[in-house]
């Protein structure tokens, strides 16, 4: 479903969120969500008019399984480039073990852990803070993991993977703590999202805000995350 210029929201993606944008200096696919999702989204590329092969980059916005999971067999089935936070980069290639979750929530994954099987990826492109890549630019947002990113279209649309996530009415809210390794750099980030100009934001989780977004974040982040 395209949600704004060029920017598709892949439809039936288990896990995470996960974007097709379209720009004249090429593709870019942004997460991939779980193990699997492979078929559904070549599937959606082609039919967006993309031979697959012609997909120049997938961009990461942080290692976790539910938004990586699919990165190695896709980048095996189109030979995009990976790329992804520096900080982030030793987990993805398997270097370091993936994110720990806490909790209750650390036990569910536990246990589910057996059925999903997470495939290290070396990546091509390592990022930093305020590069670019094709038509956005990079702005570290760490706090849900070391490396997180935001990718900044200007004045258009931001993706934040999962430095803030959205509620079915699309209002926004924190990352869980359980999933989260900082969360005090979690608001700083989500208080850093807050200060650029968009009318588009993209979660990892949860539907896009596709009006007025940068006026709902600042709203939000004067009633909930004012520095006192």
């Amino acid at each position: 479903m395209e949600i704004a210029r060029g920017i598709h929201r892949i439809e039936d993606v288990r896990g995470a969120n996960s974007y097709l944008v379209l720009t004249e200096a090429g593709a870019v696919l942004v997460d991939t969500g779980m193990p699997g999702n492979e078929k559904r989204i070549l599937e959606y590329i082609k039919g967006a008019g993309i031979e697959p092969k012609k997909l120049e980059y997938i961009i990461l916005t942080h290692p976790d399984i539910d938004h990586s999971g699919s990165t190695a067999r896709l980048r095996y089935l189109t030979n995009a480039k990976v790329a992804i936070h520096e900080l982030d980069a030793p987990r993805l290639a398997g270097e370091k073990k993936l994110k720990e979750v806490k909790g209750t929530t650390g036990v569910l994954f536990g246990l589910m852990s057996p059925f999903m099987h997470f495939t290290p990826v070396k990546p091509e492109v390592l990022l930093k803070d305020s590069d670019r890549i094709l038509d956005c630019m990079v702005i570290h947002t760490p706090g849900h993991t070391d490396g997180s990113i935001s990718l900044y279209r200007e004045k258009e649309a931001i993706f934040v993977g999962d430095a803030l996530r959205t509620d079915s009415s699309g209002m926004p809210h924190l990352p869980p703590g359980s999933m989260t390794v900082n969360m005090e750099q979690a608001k700083e980030s989500v208080r850093k999202i807050s200060t650029y100009q968009y009318t588009v934001l993209l979660p990892g989780h949860g539907p896009p805000m596709t009006q007025d977004a940068s006026r709902v974040m600042k709203d939000y982040v004067q009633k909930e995350l004012a520095v006192k």
